[in-house]
C-alpha cells in the first residue's frame, strides 16, 4: 500500500500516527545552540573524593561558560560537613538545577524535603523555558502502589497529571530529566504509562513535542530510540556499583573505614560529565563525549562477570533532528 493510503485511512480510522521529533516542525524556532553542564551520580556520600571531582567539573564550567548545569541526582546529603561540596556547586554563575535522585531521600535518614532545602530546590518536579526550549524536571521516586518490594521508583498520578498539562501548554521543543530512566526495566517502574503521555505530545505540525529524556541512576553510557524520542542514560561522574561480594580495599585505612562502602565499587579515576549542545541551526543535539579508567583493581581483575558491560565512558553523540 501506498505511504500516502495508509496514513490516510489509519487517520480516517482513528489510528494515531506516530511522527517522529522534528525541530524544523517548530515555528519561530532560535538559531543560537544552547550549551549545558551536565553530571549524574557524584555520590559524595560514598565516594571519598566527590569534593575533588565536583572541583574538577566546575573549574571546567567556569572556563566554558555554558547557559546552565545540571545535575541528575544522587548528587550529596545535606550532613554539615557537606557543605563545602555544595558551595562548589554554588560557585556557577548562572541557572543551576537539580533533579532528585533515589539515594538522595532515603540514607543516613533525611527526608526529601529537608534535601530539597538544603540545595534551595523549591519544586521537586517542576519546568522551565530557556533560549526558545522548554525543560521538563521529573521526580521518579514516588511511592509504588502496593504490594511492592524494593525502593520506591514511580511517578504518580498527581504527577503524571501535572506534566500531561505541561506538555499540553508550551509550544515549545522539549527536553525530559529524571534520575531513573524512563526506558529501563530498573528505572521509573511505571516508564510505560509516562512514556505514552511524552508520545502523545504533539506540536502543531503534529510531530512529537520531545526532542530527548536524559537520566542518571544506572551508572551506565547509554541510548534507545522508542518511537521517535531518544532516552540517553548518562553515566556516573565516580564509579560503579559492584557489590560486597567483590568489594575490594583500594585506599588507606582511615579512608576506607570513612566511606565504607567505597570498596563495593569499581572507581572511575578522573571524573565523568558532559556538556550538551542544542544547535537548532544544524538542527542537531550533541553530547560531548568523555573516557578514563578504572581505579585497580579492574572489574575483570575481580572477577565482575558483567565486567564486559561496565564502561567509564560517557560516549559522543550527534543525533540530528531534520
Amino acid at each position: 500500500m501506498e505511504r500516502r493510503k495508509f496514513v490516510k485511512q489509519a487517520i480516517g480510522a482513528g489510528v494515531a500516527v506516530n511522527l517522529p521529533f522534528s525541530l524544523s516542525a517548530f515555528e519561530n524556532l532560535p538559531v543560537k545552540p544552547i550549551r549545558i553542564g551536565m553530571v549524574a551520580d557524584v555520590h559524595q556520600d560514598v565516594v571519598h573524593d566527590g569534593v575533588a571531582r565536583l572541583r574538577f567539573f566546575m573549574e571546567d564550567m567556569k572556563q566554558r561558560k555554558p547557559d546552565f548545569i545540571i545535575q541528575l541526582g544522587d548528587f550529596s546529603l545535606p550532613h554539615n560537613y557537606n557543605q563545602p561540596f555544595l558551595d562548589i556547586w554554588n560557585e556557577f554563575n548562572g541557572p543551576r538545577y537539580h533533579v532528585l535522585g533515589n539515594h538522595d531521600m532515603r540514607d543516613h535518614g533525611y527526608t526529601r524535603e529537608l534535601t530539597m532545602e538544603w540545595w534551595g530546590m523549591e519544586k521537586r518536579y517542576y519546568s522551565f523555558d530557556y533560549e526558545g526550549f522548554h525543560f521538563i524536571v521529573l521526580d521518579g521516586n514516588d511511592p509504588n502502589p502496593k504490594p511492592w518490594s524494593g525502593y520506591d521508583r514511580y511517578i504518580n498520578t498527581t504527577q503524571q497529571q501535572w506534566l500531561k498539562a505541561d506538555l499540553d501548554g508550551t509550544k515549545l521543543p522539549v527536553i525530559v530529566f529524571s534520575h531513573q530512566g524512563l526506558e529501563d526495566e530498573d528505572g521509573v517502574a511505571n516508564k510505560d504509562e509516562v512514556r505514552q503521555i511524552l508520545e502523545n505530545a504533539r506540536s502543531s505540525a503534529g510531530r512529537s513535542k520531545v526532542m530527548a529524556c536524559f537520566s542518571g541512576h544506572h551508572h551506565i553510557d547509554f541510548i534507545k530510540e522508542i518511537n521517535g524520542i531518544h532516552y540517553v542514560q548518562v553515566n556516573s561522574m565516580s564509579y560503579k556499583w559492584v557489590g560486597g561480594k567483590y568489594a575490594r580495599k583500594r585506599f588507606a585505612e582511615h579512608i576506607e573505614q570513612a566511606y565504607p562502602h567505597l570498596r563495593s565499587t569499581c572507581l572511575y579515576k578522573d571524573p565523568l560529565y558532559t556538556v550538551l549542545t542544542i544547535d537548532p541551526g544544524k538542527q542537531v543535539l550533541q553530547l560531548e563525549g568523555r573516557s578514563t579508567e578504572f581505579v585497580a583493581p579492574t572489574p575483570h581483575e575481580i572477577g565482575v562477570p558483567w565486567a564486559d558491560e561496565m564502561h567509564p565512558t560517557i560516549t559522543e553523540r550527534n543525533i540530528s533532528f531534520r
